[in-house]
């Protein structure tokens, strides 16, 4: 398989598995991209795909690869999730104005099992306009991550060029987020 096949199958495979585990088969699949949007871990655009005959069209969810060498697998798998929250408010919820995260988005992420923080930690604001989260120790994403993650490769490619780290640090987390020996952050 290439690169890309591999990635993308990894890609799928966790969509596909959140989606049974979490989100009880309700999300309707959707097109990946890999895009470098500054300061975005990831995004979700509904209905951004159209199949060029018109018989049909796709919800995109985008993860920026510059952030996968910089952050665990389980971090970079939230990011998966939060987008797929956002999938499930647009086909299953009440949407909210542009770029805004409401109460309800709110507590589909806990329910999930990702804290939203405007912080990214603990105390933040639930909801507001610009929103990331955190993962909730030992809650529905944190197991399903783990006993996705044992089952074997993960987001095996990693974009290598980058500006925001050292590349003595690219390596420093193996797949399960577990440092790897003789790799340091100095």
């Amino acid at each position: 398989a290439t690169a890309s096949q591999e990635l993308y199958e990894e890609i799928e495979g966790a969509y596909a598995y959140f989606n049974e585990v979490l989100f009880g088969g309700q999300l309707p699949g959707c097109l990946f991209t890999l895009q470098r949007k500054s300061n975005t871990f990831g995004y979700y655009s509904e209905s951004r795909f159209l199949r060029r005959n018109g018989d049909g069209k796709s919800d995109e969810i985008a993860l920026n690869p510059a952030y996968f060498a910089h952050r665990r697998v389980q971090q970079t798998l939230s990011t998966l999730v939060h987008e797929q929250v956002h999938q499930w408010q647009a086909h299953h919820g009440k949407r909210s104005r542009s770029g805004y995260h409401n109460a309800e988005w709110a507590d589909k992420m806990e329910l999930v099992g990702l804290m939203p923080s405007n912080t990214g930690e603990p105390g933040g604001k639930r909801h507001g306009q610009q929103m990331t989260h955190y993962i909730i120790e030992g809650g529905p994403f944190d197991v399903a991550c783990n006993e996705l993650i044992e089952q074997g490769r993960m987001l095996s490619w990693i974009d290598v060029v980058t500006k925001r780290v050292p590349m003595s640090a690219v390596l420093l987390y193996g797949p399960g987020g577990e440092p790897v020996p003789g790799m340091s952050e100095d």
